[in-house]
């Protein structure tokens, strides 16, 4: 929940961006993407120390990617390559301890059961295609897509449905998805909505080769997304405000909420 740690996750995401104007494709742009990221997940009772009490295992996850995008104004193509290491050997889990006793001041999750130590190598691929219903100032685009995911980490297909309102670049120069190319303004919001097919999730049933991790669950095999995102491009900087409804990930969980703050600035884009 918003307001607990009930179902609790969070993340934390660092990318570095550079397009290339020249490209193989005729009238795109291609665009590489280097990320680092940290995600954490705790089950509904942080307090308690009885596995017995969990009904998801904590898992921690620190990965590196890369990701290759070509994209012109109505469509994109994005592929990324994940190198990741879960449990407790990625340091996720002690950053949330450490935020807890330094920032948030309030005892940490108890983090007992944790995923085990493992490698994941994960890819992931992301196909958007946009129709354009009305022109800027406040214009409207529809965006249906698919992403997936193959690897030790996740294997999943996920159609999505996306509606953007207001003043937006086109595809390609947008914020939309996080592309460069352009400082011109961008104010409008986004409604979305997705239906995850999973077939593995490894911080959920530990890695898929096998590991001594002491409490794994079967997930659910569809999972709902809804999403608002409001995004705001002034001058050389972007800024991104989300609500995220995500459904259960385990069967008897419930749903949860949770926000996405974003910020980025632009060196080099026109």
């Amino acid at each position: 929940m918003l307001t607990t740690d009930q179902y609790y996750s969070s993340g934390l995401f660092l990318t570095y961006r550079r397009n290339f104007e020249q490209t193989h494709f005729r009238n795109s742009v291609s665009q590489i993407d280097i990320g680092l990221s940290q995600q954490v997940y705790t089950p509904s009772n942080t307090e308690s120390e009885s596995l017995e009490d969990y009904d998801r295992p904590y898992a921690a996850f620190t990965g590196l990617s890369l990701s290759y995008g070509v994209a012109n104004s109505n469509r994109l193509i994005k592929g990324t390559l994940q190198l990741g290491q879960a449990g407790p050997d990625s340091g996720a889990g002690d950053f949330q301890r450490w935020y807890h006793n330094a920032v948030v001041i309030s005892a940490p999750p108890a983090w007992i059961g944790e995923i085990d130590n493992s490698f994941h190598i994960t890819s992931y691929l992301s196909v958007v295609k946009e129709w354009e219903l009305e022109p800027n100032p406040f214009g409207i685009r529809f965006a249906p897509g698919l992403k997936a995911a193959l690897g030790t980490k996740d294997v999943y297909i996920e159609p999505e449905m996306a509606f953007h309102f207001g003043r937006r670049n086109p595809l390609h120069k947008s914020i939309a998805y996080s592309r460069l190319g352009s400082i011109r303004r961008e104010i409008y919001f986004t409604l979305k909505a997705s239906y995850r097919f999973v077939s593995y999730n490894a911080l959920i049933e530990g890695h898929p080769s096998g590991d001594d991790s002491p409490l794994v669950f079967e997930p659910e095999r569809g999972v709902m997304r809804i999403g608002f995102d409001l995004y705001h491009r002034i001058k050389r900087n972007d800024y991104k405000v989300s609500y995220r409804y995500l459904g259960p990930e385990v069967p008897g969980n419930n749903g949860h909420n949770y926000l996405i703050l974003s910020y980025a600035l632009s060196f080099g884009s026109r």
